[in-house]
């Protein structure tokens, strides 16, 4: 019997390990996104201005999204154009949402029981009595099995077009970004800060960025965040 309550105390040990793994896991500060661009990025073009393509009135959700692509175009060297001003860049954006699913490993809640033999001496005068002795026990292991977890991709695209080259692409990036929990209002400004880190970029590279959260964000506000540099 002193075998059986001493496996069941090493599981729960063990298991409360394993929670607490998982609660740092949740708890952790960073986040990663997965950028591709290309480019053809003209010489010569700081200070010259540029235009949304889409200038119409924006629902509240699209015209916060527009925003936090426009506070990194200052990193292209390139002035916003105001009311009538003439621009020579065009720039305009897209955003998607995919739903898939991912293999995750869960207890089952059942546990397989089986037996255990320990082996051993008795000091100074033996267990009951013998200075040799064994013992017969059961030790408890959880069940596991594979199971579907739906979590969201989310991406976003930025395309700017140059207006003296017959209105061809000079730069083109895509940001990925995968949550089981962040809706796309809380990953896109990632996904924008991502698109233009290292403007231009090296044509066709894809690479990884990673953030650090700011923790003292205020309520109602774009979380700020910070580039991971190596």
């Amino acid at each position: 019997m002193r075998h059986l309550q001493v496996s069941r105390i090493g599981n729960l040990v063990l298991a409360g390990l394993f929670l607490s793994g998982l609660a740092a896991c949740s708890t952790t500060s960073e986040f990663t996104t997965q950028v591709t661009s290309f480019q053809q990025w003209p010489a010569g073009v700081t200070g010259q201005h540029y235009r949304f393509i889409d200038s119409q009135p924006q629902n509240l959700e699209q015209a916060a999204y527009t925003g936090y692509i426009r506070n990194h175009m200052f990193r292209t060297g390139l002035t916003e154009a105001m009311g009538r001003q003439p621009a020579r860049f065009e720039v305009g954006y897209t955003t998607r949402t995919d739903v898939r699913q991912q293999m995750v490993q869960r207890e089952t809640g059942d546990y397989d029981v089986y037996p255990t033999l320990g082996l051993g001496m008795g000091f100074p005068y033996g267990y009951y009595g013998n200075p040799f002795y064994s013992s017969i026990g059961f030790a408890m292991a959880p069940r596991y099995q594979l199971v579907p977890v739906p979590y969201h991709r989310y991406s976003l695209t930025v395309y700017i077009r140059d207006r003296q080259q017959a209105g061809n692409e000079v730069f083109r990036a895509s940001a990925v970004a995968d949550s089981r929990e962040r809706e796309l209002p809380e990953v896109m400004p990632y996904l924008a800060a991502s698109v233009f880190d290292q403007f231009p970029g090296q044509n066709g590279q894809v690479r990884t960025v990673e953030f650090e959260r700011n923790k003292t964000g205020v309520a109602g506000t774009a979380p700020a965040i910070t580039v991971k540099k190596p």
